[in-house]
């Protein structure tokens, strides 16, 4: 299927998207767009307050042949003088009364999110069957009330759009709409009655962990009616909760802290819509175009992460090399020191005393005739009378190794020979004296 000339690739693609996707793409740009909102304005008794401030401004006089487009001009020029103190073109959101709104319960069992939302834009000719234009709808798709139903709104979709461009055209980007009611209390603090008053009409509605259950609304002359009274308190005024009275705007601004503009009855125009979705294209080309850099960049530099790290691996070499410069002086004095005395204070010492008190402990009581030390080798002549068993208590010393007879023994006489342990002449020759040949 080829897009349409008026329908983007963009849209082309999110349409072909699985309906749960697709829901969820949409939902993160409207709340980014929603979120982005910096000026909350309301539309009360002919005046429009700035919520952040109370300040207010009047509209101009209504005409006898107003149309949707006369009056979104004539709100959007209020807004304007309101806000035009601002550096900066704010992102607002219109608090509308909710004579602009029409509330209906609809009833479909297992349908949430998206595919909710798609079947009510199929019935939405069935649900309103007395309105011929297009309507836009708001509501929480997320679970139904206890009784499996939603509270859905509806509001003319060619006024919300002519407020939008009423409002762009003085330089003012209308980022969403609300019924005013739901602005006065907390969505979600659990169940909770509010009640708006001005000189027309009364709303009422209820919440219910920031579900609709209920939405009201009556004109006051139709309250001169016993029957239309007798129904409104009885379906507006909950025993078993306590109800938020909102009749003056002042009673907005105090509560405006808490407004918040991502609120799932909020109206998007399509003209915001069609903003949100440009920047939203702009950012997946600006993130697309900074990962082709980077992967064109690393594809360029398969090394690059190991040469990061070698320069600062080698970086904190430095820095150690540095702090260690007078640690590595001393110890190359200290090297050169053990270089040129090494050969005096290295000298294998035989601890003669030593020695030959071990030897006299081994021998005894044998008679010890000679003996001879030369670097670490002795030799030794005596009597015993067992000259064998000398060996093997010579080798059980540690101080002596290699025993062995040095020539025949002759009766009770022998000739031992064996080495020092503690002393190696060879290794203090090879390094001291390398080409000195023994």
């Amino acid at each position: 299927m080829q897009p349409s000339p008026k329908q983007s690739l963009s849209e082309t693609l999110l349409s072909r998207l699985p309906s749960r996707l697709s829901g969820f793409v949409q939902a993160g740009a409207r709340a980014r767009l929603l979120n982005g909102v910096d000026a909350v304005v309301l539309l009360h008794e002919a005046r429009v307050y700035d919520l952040a401030n109370g300040r207010w401004q009047a509209l101009a006089q209504e005409s006898e042949s107003e149309g949707a487009a006369d009056e979104a001009e004539r709100i959007a020029s209020a807004v304007v003088a309101l806000l035009q103190a601002r550096e900066k073109a704010p992102s607002v959101l219109l608090l509308l009364p909710s004579t602009h709104f029409i509330a209906s319960e609809v009833n479909m069992p297992g349908m949430t999110g998206e595919t909710l939302r798609a079947a009510l834009r199929l019935q939405s000719s069935l649900v309103l069957p007395g309105y011929d234009t297009p309507l836009a709808f708001a509501l929480n798709s997320s679970a139904a009330t206890a009784e499996g139903s939603h509270i859905v709104l509806w509001t003319d979709a060619l006024k919300l759009n002519a407020l939008f461009e009423a409002c762009e055209k003085q330089g003012i980007f209308l980022a969403g709409v609300m019924p005013r009611v739901l602005a006065c209390g907390d969505s979600t603090a659990g169940e909770m009655a509010i009640l708006d008053e001005d000189e027309s009409t009364l709303s009422s509605i209820r919440y219910r962990d920031g579900i609709l259950s209920r939405f009201l609304q009556i004109p006051r002359d139709d309250l001169q009616d016993e029957a239309f009274a007798r129904q409104w308190r009885e379906h507006s005024s909950p025993v078993d909760m306590t109800t938020l009275l909102c009749s003056s705007a002042q009673d907005y601004v105090e509560r405006a802290a808490s407004i918040n503009a991502n609120n799932a009855y909020s109206f998007v125009p399509s003209g915001a819509e069609k903003v949100m979705q440009r920047t939203a294209k702009r950012r997946r080309m600006g993130v697309s175009i900074a990962a082709a850099i980077v992967l064109l960049f690393l594809a360029a530099s398969p090394l690059l992460w190991q040469s990061l790290q070698m320069l600062r691996l080698q970086s904190q070499l430095n820095a150690l090399q540095e702090r260690s410069v007078q640690a590595r002086e001393d110890q190359a004095a200290v090297r050169a020191f053990e270089r040129d005395w090494g050969v005096l204070t290295e000298f294998p010492q035989q601890n003669l005393p030593q020695t030959l008190l071990q030897m006299q402990a081994v021998l005894s009581p044998g008679v010890l005739s000679s003996v001879e030390v030369d670097e670490g080798t002795v030799e030794i002549e005596g009597e015993s009378q067992d000259p064998q068993s000398l060996l093997q208590l010579l080798e059980e010393n540690s101080l002596f190794t290699g025993a062995d007879f040095a020539r025949a023994t002759n009766n009770d006489r022998y000739y031992i020979e064996f080495r020092l342990s503690t002393v190696d002449f060879d290794a203090y020759r090879e390094r001291y004296f390398p080409d000195q040949r023994r």
